[in-house]
């Protein structure tokens, strides 16, 4: 790792976990565009995660992520608020934060048995 790649990896509360899955999401504050959309997630953390859009988001923007609760079937929809935006040659590169300790749950099931799937 680099010096600026370390800083980074310092400043985050949690681990990620590479998982790559398609989600819908619900912009609770459109901006003139459809209000769903979809996300295709590349890493996902207790506090949040990371996914490529095709559409651009805003800093502050609230969405609804609808993830599923397992492989066998359910949804849970958590909230959540976009930290940035990026613009690079796959669409939009998006940062995700979750609100509320919702998430824990859904992470803690959820991701661990996409991972060892």
């Amino acid at each position: 790792m680099t010096q600026i790649q370390d800083v980074i990896a310092e400043r985050r509360r949690h681990p990620r976990t590479q998982l790559q899955m398609t989600l819908t999401c619900i912009r609770l504050d459109p901006d003139g565009g459809d209000v769903l959309d979809t996300l295709h997630m590349v890493d996902i953390s207790r506090s949040g995660l990371g996914a490529f859009s095709d559409r651009p988001y805003y800093p502050g923007q609230r969405i609804v992520l609808c993830l599923p609760l397992s492989p066998n079937g359910g949804r849970r929809n958590i909230y959540a608020s976009v930290v940035r935006c990026r613009q690079d040659q796959e669409g939009y590169r998006v940062g995700l934060r979750f609100d509320g300790a919702s998430m824990s749950a859904w992470y803690g099931s959820s991701a661990a048995a996409a991972t060892a799937a």
